[in-house]
């Protein structure tokens, strides 16, 4: 591949041995605008987290569990390595042999990642090389511009909480730590902190900016100023307007005495550099609109029933569609993924969707996170499974659910695998925890039935989801992996529920809904799920069910019929009375 030896040429011509890539942005996000695919521009892999180490003869791609299919088909293996993130760091001190030089863009590296990497480096007696231009931004031709999208106000009425009520909560968490000033680069916390949504990257609706937040006063905010035109005045009582390439500046000028606080995680080493050139009291401290912004207030948990309804409406006419309508031998994973989108579309409050619907028939959908093209699209054929895992961004909520469907008739192994997915599903929905419990402690919940006949998936269990935000948002997850940040969950937050089941080569299986963690009065959290669409009885097998999963499966259809029908036309009404009935 040409772009790799260009980059290759390059670190030669400048004596760099390695070169680091991050698949992010300057924000750190998961999500990111054209112009910062990077790392699908450099190697083709297309998936949302990876990392590349670059030396001169070859790359080494490393990607999770749910990319581990889809890396090989996408990426050549014979210009690069496929490797586990897990093995990251072991393979990075690996490839680290003493006194070489390491290149680095400051901006696409966590402050908490590039102190690692010091570490390492001053073990091997080498040196880093701090770049200020990424040198693929100098080699790509045709790169994405900067996006440009204009800024709107996300009305109260949405978000449950004044942009005023905000600023002064976390403003009083500064004073109560003695941070004089917090560096906020997370975009999903600048648009709630705010109170406000744009369009710069597809899918969730964010504004590439930064924000600094003083202890008392006016909150200085970062953006190129086309995008604020129509909100300014809105926000003028509250904010500071500055140039989004003024930070540098701004943070040159603060008093050595200020405390400025930081999320080492969160906040890219190019802005902790200036702080620290500057010698300011650099205090690390967790994003302060984490938590505030993961426990929905009782507006955004309204809003969060409600466009789960609306989005399960579109899901069950779907399914309908699918199972009466379609016309097997003229669909396909695309076909059918623009049907589902041009019901969405019709929802009241709908704003696009959440992100690129995974439509996978058959062997794709082996692929936890296949990724749908022109090239890869794949007709539909009688007796194959298709699963399709989708969601919207409303103004009161953001969805994401996933069914498995069989097109005609399942085989007994592919019933047996759905059931037990179907059982870690349920046993996580029912479980009672304590207010203490992480994510971790509960996932094997959902493993177990897989388990027990040596199957697993290579994916978490749930993630976090914003209101009218990212569909994935921190700090909640459940997941097996216990990670140093893995977290407790607490009441309001909204959490996603799906365990799945991947043959290679073959089929796979997923059954996600969003649930809300809620307290009993017992002093112990429970889930209360808020996706209503029906789940195939055609891959049930029944035998493998007890009692208690029996009757959560009738009363979750029971749900879903009292919910959906009303919205439904009368032969759809009879067709979902008819799946919903108990088993």
């Amino acid at each position: 591949m040409a772009r790799l030896k260009k980059i290759q040429n390059w670190m030669k011509t400048n004596n760099i041995d390695l070169f680091l890539l991050n698949r992010t942005d300057e924000f750190n996000n998961e999500y990111i605008a054209p112009y910062a695919e990077r790392l699908k521009w450099l190697s083709d892999f297309s998936g949302s987290a990876g990392k590349l180490i670059i030396d001169l003869k070859k790359g080494r791609i490393f990607v999770d569990g749910r990319y581990t299919l889809q890396v090989k088909q996408e990426v050549d293996k014979n210009l690069f390595k496929i490797s586990k993130l897990e093995n990251y760091w072991k393979l990075f001190e690996r490839n680290l042999s003493k006194k070489i030089t390491l290149a680095i863009d400051p901006k696409l590296h966590s402050t908490l990642e590039i102190l690692k990497i010091i570490k390492i480096i001053k073990k091997k007696k080498s040196e880093i090389i701090y770049l200020n231009n990424n040198p693929i931004d100098k080699i790509w031709k045709n790169q994405p511009t900067y996006p440009n999208s204009l800024a709107f106000i996300h009305p109260d009425k949405y978000s449950g909480k004044s942009t005023k009520k905000k600023i002064l909560e976390i403003q009083s968490t500064l004073k109560r730590n003695s941070i004089n000033f917090y560096l906020l680069t997370s975009l999903d916390s600048i648009a709630w902190l705010l109170n406000i949504r744009g369009n710069d990257i597809k899918y969730t609706p964010l504004l590439l900016s930064y924000v600094i937040i003083p202890s008392k006063g006016k909150v200085e905010f970062f953006i190129q100023n086309r995008k604020i035109k129509f909100i300014k005045n809105k926000l003028n009582q509250f904010v500071n307007f500055h140039s989004f390439n003024d930070i540098p500046t701004f943070l040159k000028n603060l008093n050595k005495s200020d405390v400025i606080g930081m999320d080492p995680k969160k906040t890219n080493y190019f802005l902790f550099k200036i702080c620290e050139a500057k010698n300011l009291l650099i205090k690390y401290f967790e994003d302060p609109c984490t938590y505030p912004k993961a426990q929905k207030n009782f507006t955004e948990l309204s809003g969060a029933r409600r466009s789960n309804i609306r989005d399960g409406v579109s899901l069950t006419k779907f399914i309908f569609w699918l199972k009466n309508k379609m016309i097997i031998r003229k669909t396909d994973e695309i076909k059918a993924a623009k049907y589902l989108e041009k019901l969405r579309k019709k929802n009241k409050f709908f704003y696009s969707l959440s992100f690129s619907t995974i439509s996978a028939v058959g062997k794709n959908a082996a692929l936890p996170h296949y990724k749908l093209t022109q090239k890869s699209n794949t007709p539909f054929k009688k007796n194959m499974i298709y699963l399709f895992d989708s969601g919207s961004q409303y103004f009161d909520g953001t969805t994401d659910i996933t069914r498995t469907i069989i097109l005609g008739k399942p085989t007994k192994e592919q019933k047996d695998r759905f059931t037990r997915v179907l059982k870690g599903h349920i046993s996580l929905a029912i479980a009672e925890f304590s207010l203490y419990s992480k994510g971790s402690s509960l996932d094997s919940i959902a493993r177990k039935n897989l388990k027990e006949i040596k199957c697993d998936y290579d994916h978490g269990t749930g993630h976090g989801i914003g209101s009218f935000l990212s569909v994935h948002e921190g700090p909640q997850r459940i997941s097996k992996m216990k990670y140093h940040d893995d977290v407790i969950l607490k009441e309001g937050m909204i959490i996603s529920n799906e365990p799945g089941f991947y043959k290679k080569n073959s089929y796979g299986i997923r059954i996600e809904n969003l649930m809300i963690v809620c307290k009993n009065k017992n002093n112990l959290q429970y889930f209360e799920t808020i996706s209503f669409a029906p789940i195939d009885k055609d891959l049930i097998d029944k035998e493998l069910l007890n009692k208690e999963e029996i009757n959560w499966l009738n009363n979750y259809h029971k749900d879903v019929f009292l919910k959906i029908s009303p919205k439904l036309k009368d032969n759809e009404k009879k067709w979902l009375f008819k799946v919903t009935q108990p088993l």
